[in-house]
């Protein structure tokens, strides 16, 4: 399955990432983009599960099953937005492209970090990536293997 990517950006390893509990892949693999746009977008046809965190993650359920955690963070404990625009709540089905959330990133001094993480890996294969920057709803940005 390609997952295409819910971000713009530059693609980075998620053993790169600034929080441990990604880093080490504790909830599942997964890939991180600094982020360049504002828009978070569906990375494929399914429902959204859950918004939390004041809109900085969102469990997404795709029709076959797999579930992905997509996580917003900041490079500096200090950053937070104050203009967030989610367009989608607890329990809508999304579609591949579809906009789930608009943040304000004009009012960060430092990148913000979005992270994907596969929730329910352990009946899957390896994943792979290939590219070193995505348009969101356009590029994958990851393609998931069956075991």
């Amino acid at each position: 399955m390609a997952i295409k990517s819910p971000f713009t950006g530059r693609v980075k390893s998620i053993s790169e990432h600034p929080e441990p509990f990604f880093r080490f892949a504790t909830l599942g693999p997964g890939i991180s983009v600094e982020l360049t746009s504002h828009n978070i977008i569906a990375p494929f046809d399914g429902t959204l599960l859950q918004v939390k965190n004041a809109g900085k993650e969102y469990i997404l359920q795709a029709k076959n099953g797999l579930k992905v955690l997509l996580n917003l963070s900041f490079s500096s404990v200090e950053e937070h937005i104050n203009h967030t625009n989610i367009a989608k709540l607890n329990g809508s089905k999304i579609s591949q492209g579809e906009r789930l959330a608009y943040f304000d990133l004009r009012e960060l001094s430092s990148p913000m970090l979005g992270t994907l993480c596969v929730l329910n890996s352990q009946h899957l294969g390896p994943l792979y990536y290939s590219l070193s920057q995505v348009t969101a709803g356009v590029d994958t940005l990851l393609t998931v293997t069956k075991k």
